[in-house]
């Protein structure tokens, strides 16, 4: 097993590049059924061609935002000592993502915060980028454990 890191342990200025994920119109109809967001922009192709600002149907802002907390954990938070999400700021979408658009993440520690003995922040700068093209920008924050809470991680 790989030993995790404490909050001592990142850097400021660390960067991460996940593996992508092409998201498709089932990614849309499950983000729906869990949600209930039925805005036609996300489901009807016909209305969609005739937005002034999209091309097709696009994914939801939070379905995106909730891929790029997943390439967030994937990179950072799990491989943590008690990693916990602390919070959202600053969360800008940049550019329409559409079903066939393959997206990944790009993760940098931009600040760590000593909240106490027991916990630190790192705060993370998180890109969802489509090919070379910023789609959503999310200043993110992560609850991890320091040393000397380490060891309830066993």
């Amino acid at each position: 097993m790989t030993a995790r890191k404490t909050f001592e342990e990142f850097d400021e200025g660390e960067t991460y590049v996940t593996d992508g994920r092409t998201v498709t119109d089932s990614d849309i109809r499950m983000f729906v059924g869990a949600t209930g967001s039925t805005d036609p922009i996300h489901l009807d192709r016909e209305y969609a061609d005739a937005h002034p600002l999209v091309d097709d149907v696009v994914l939801q802002g939070t379905l995106l935002l909730g891929i790029a907390d997943g390439f967030l954990v994937d990179a950072v938070a799990s491989d943590a000592v008690l990693a916990m999400n602390y919070g959202h700021r600053n969360v800008r979408y940049l550019e329409p993502v559409s079903p066939g658009d393959s997206v990944h993440g790009e993760v940098e520690v931009t600040g760590l915060t000593k909240r106490n003995d027991e916990w630190g922040l790192v705060e993370c700068r998180v890109e969802l980028v489509d090919g070379d093209n910023p789609v959503l920008v999310d200043d993110h924050d992560l609850l991890v454990a320091t040393a000397v809470n380490s060891a309830v991680d066993g």
